[in-house]
């Protein structure tokens, strides 16, 4: 798993407001996109974006179709049915049934969950 470098993180020529995300330390989309022009010459920030929209639909339709996903050095994703249960209303005790469904399961690769316990630290 490769390094990820926070500065090509921001584009130095970048005056918005930051979103409510960038306060809270999340990546964004966009700064996914900057990052893959800053890496990869001739990438358009349009075509990054466009790119990273076409991979996340590949993911939701696989998964649509009840076809598990694996993307090596990263993880996988799957598909699980939940039958239906009791349940409880929290706020006032009364039984309540749970109904059944689909549910989506990611289970992260070997290989990333040490780059995340490392802290991608060479």
């Amino acid at each position: 798993m490769s390094e990820i470098d926070s500065s090509t993180m921001q584009h130095a020529s970048q005056k918005a407001r930051p979103s409510r995300d960038r306060l809270s330390g999340a990546i964004t989309k966009a700064d996914i996109a900057r990052a893959i022009c800053a890496r990869t010459l001739g990438v358009s920030r349009k075509n990054a974006t466009s790119l990273i929209d076409a991979i996340i639909e590949e993911i939701a339709l696989a998964l649509a179709r009840d076809q598990s996903l694996r993307l090596h050095n990263f993880g996988s994703f799957s598909v699980r049915v939940k039958g239906e249960r009791p349940g409880r209303n929290p706020r006032n005790g009364a039984a309540v049934t749970v109904n059944a469904r689909r549910v989506m399961i990611f289970r992260a690769s070997p290989k990333l969950k040490a780059a995340v316990a490392n802290g991608f630290r060479a």
